[in-house]
């Protein structure tokens, strides 16, 4: 049912013989909503999975958990905090037990971040009576519930399988959102050990897993599948097939114009492939584009380059370290250069920026980034992204796309490039009798696009993200050189390699259109479409701190939001009505909604979450997003 995330909540009741009312004996009641909920009764005990609609703690014996993710628990918790004894996988027992421990290290841990693992992490601890790992059982009395571990959405996901009236039912959590459907892409981000890649380099990280898992349940050859979210599928076959098949084919169009065939080669790249493809399954990657050295006016050292004018004046494209900054002075004191009289930062990540703020200061000159950046750049602890800098950039000079700056006997051509991350930017530096350079970050390399790690929010949009690149790109014409600093080489496309890239790009957002529940393919590749900001806020006890909601509406068609907090003990909205939700009205397709609040926070010292639920038609996430809160007396916001 393309289109809708969530579905109108119907209740379908399946018991062993005639109506409940008039047999006693087993029965299964399932409620589709935000997250379905499931109650099994038996003569003896019942067990909720998921949670349970309209059930007291007195009426339900037990609760199966199938993951750790908040934005699924929040529906159980009412009933394990009322005294229902918890089942829950052994293999997360950390991350439900003990979850203050990821939050206490993540407030340092999430800069420099290159694990990309999701932060949907409960606020405080579930009680979990019962911890199961593969085969352990629960028998309910005439009822037996057999725990199966099914990694992919999280690393240690379980589902619960079943037999009630002579049908096979199996309670699959988040391993699978509908027929052929998973609720994201981001999600499965993850590290290949085999292969040598880090999470931040593991797109479809937990694919592998995934399709294990997928494999193990369409076994057992069950009659019914009840996910924690999304359609309740009575063609299992079908519905498990399809999924495997959609996901093998976004992992084939995503290895073959993968940036990193160029920086990981054949045998890791293979690596990667045969986990999900197979063994002896075909794959292809784009052949390497044309590349060549580096003109002489340019000078490389590690992610920055320095570019040199006649005039012995230069300008550095980016600076992640201090040996970029000794090494500019070294050229100084050979007399290859007068001075650096500005610095241009291609996009946030720490690689990149880290020294920036450093080199400013060293070289007594200005820093340039494109508007659409800015602000990460200024103040990087006000948000969630991978590869986050901590060190704030002060007297940024911003620019905006399409800004032209003369440089002696350059053109600086300033662009919004939304390319290996959202928060991206390129700079077009044309000299006379020479091929332009453009600048571009991280975007691309001679084998392709820099989209392997989700979390960077690579949008699929027709006016955005790589296409709007690729456009960029193409309006050079066919005579300019591209420099991504991670490579010595300068290299450019030919029109045949674009329009590759570009249908390679369009059948990636296709196969993701045809994987995800919602009713556009962006909503299930940037897990910030909604979000808060500040992202980490460290304050004293029981100030008021503003708070923006940000939403966009990726669908295509106006939305409506309704946004509702859940506050820490101790906090309280500054509002009429702090118990209403507020609300963004009729945001157009592809609009930013700013929802600003003001939160009195706990005046008790300590780390907190505040946290927000979404809602739209045809959209009710739960626990969705959080922001970091410190009170304390040292009002830092970076690690040490």
């Amino acid at each position: 049912m393309k289109g809708r995330f969530v579905f109108a909540a119907v209740v379908w009741l399946v018991t062993s013989a005639g109506t409940q009312a008039k047999t006693p004996g087993p029965s299964i009641e399932i409620t589709q909503g935000p997250v379905n909920r499931v109650v099994i009764r038996t003569e003896s005990q019942a067990a909720a999975i998921y949670g349970a609609a309209e059930a007291t703690a007195s009426e339900i014996d037990w609760v199966l958990l199938p993951h750790h993710r908040r934005d699924v628990l929040w529906a159980a918790r009412p009933l394990v905090e009322a005294g229902v004894k918890a089942v829950a996988p052994a293999a997360e027992r950390e991350l439900i037990e003990s979850p203050q421990n990821f939050w206490n290290d993540f407030r340092q841990k999430r800069f420099h971040d290159y694990q990309q693992q999701s932060t949907k992490i409960l606020e405080k601890p579930l009680a979990v009576n019962r911890w199961v790992k593969e085969g352990d059982q629960l028998d309910l009395g005439g009822v037996t519930l057999t725990t199966l571990e099914t990694p992919g959405f999280t690393r240690g996901s379980v589902s619960y399988a079943t037999q009630v009236d002579g049908k096979k039912y199996v309670f699959t959590g988040d391993l699978i959102a509908g027929a052929g459907k998973v609720l994201d892409i981001y999600s499965f981000q993850d590290a290949i050990p085999a292969a040598g890649v880090r999470g931040y380099h593991g797109y479809g990280g937990r694919f592998a897993a995934l399709l294990a898992s997928l494999e193990k349940v369409k076994a057992l050859q069950p009659d019914v599948l009840v996910p924690a979210r999304g359609e309740v599928m009575t063609h299992p076959e079908q519905a498990l097939q399809s999924l495997a098949d959609r996901v093998r084919a976004l992992y084939r169009s995503y290895l073959s114009t993968s940036a990193l065939n160029w920086y990981f080669k054949e045998e890791r790249m293979g690596i990667c492939a045969r986990r999900v493809l197979g063994e002896n399954t075909d794959f292809s990657w784009m052949a390497y584009s044309a590349h060549d050295e580096t003109p002489d006016w340019i000078w490389v050292k590690g992610t920055s380059r320095l570019v040199i004018s006649e005039t012995g004046h230069s300008l550095l494209i980016d600076c992640g370290t201090s040996a970029v900054i000794d090494g500019v002075k070294e050229l100084m004191n050979l007399g290859v250069i007068e001075k650096v009289d500005g610095i241009f930062v291609t996009h946030y990540h720490d690689d990149h920026t880290d020294a920036v703020e450093a080199a400013r200061k060293a070289f007594a000159c200005p820093v340039y980034a494109v508007e659409n950046y800015g602000d990460i750049l200024q103040h990087p602890g006000n948000y969630h992204m991978p590869c986050l800098h901590h060190t704030p950039i002060e007297d940024l000079v911003v620019k905006q796309d399409g800004d032209k700056l003369p440089f002696h006997e350059f053109t600086l051509t300033f662009r919004r490039f939304p390319g290996q991350t959202f928060y991206h930017g390129a700079l077009l530096v044309e000299h006379p009798g020479q091929t332009p350079v453009f600048f571009i970050g991280d975007a691309f390399s001679p084998s392709g696009m820099d989209d392997y790690c989700v979390l960077n929010r690579n949008l699929m949009h027709n006016d955005d993200g790589l296409l709007n690149c690729l456009g960029q790109i193409r309006e050079l014409g066919d005579n300019y050189w591209l420099i991504n600093e991670h490579i010595s080489q300068v290299f450019r496309f030919s029109r045949q390699e674009l329009a590759a890239l570009e249908a390679g790009f369009r059948e990636r957002a296709a196969i993701v259109r045809q994987l995800s529940p919602w009713d556009d393919e962006n909503y299930a590749v940037d897990e910030q479409w909604a979000c808060l900001y500040p992202y980490g806020v460290h304050t004293k006890p029981a100030a008021i701190q503003p708070f923006e909601v940000k939403l966009t509406n990726h669908s295509p068609k106006p939305r409506d939001y309704r946004v509702r907090f859940r506050l820490p003990a101790g906090a309280q909205l500054m509002s009429k009505n702090p118990g209403s939700a507020l609300v963004a009205r009729n945001v157009p397709p592809g609009g930013l909604a700013t929802l600003p609040v003001k939160i009195q926070l706990p005046a008790r010292p300590g780390n907190y979450l505040v946290r927000v639920d979404v809602q739209s038609d045809g959209i009710d996430v739960r626990d969705w997003v959080e922001s970091l809160v410190t009170i304390g007396p040292d009002e830092t916001n970076a690690p040490e």
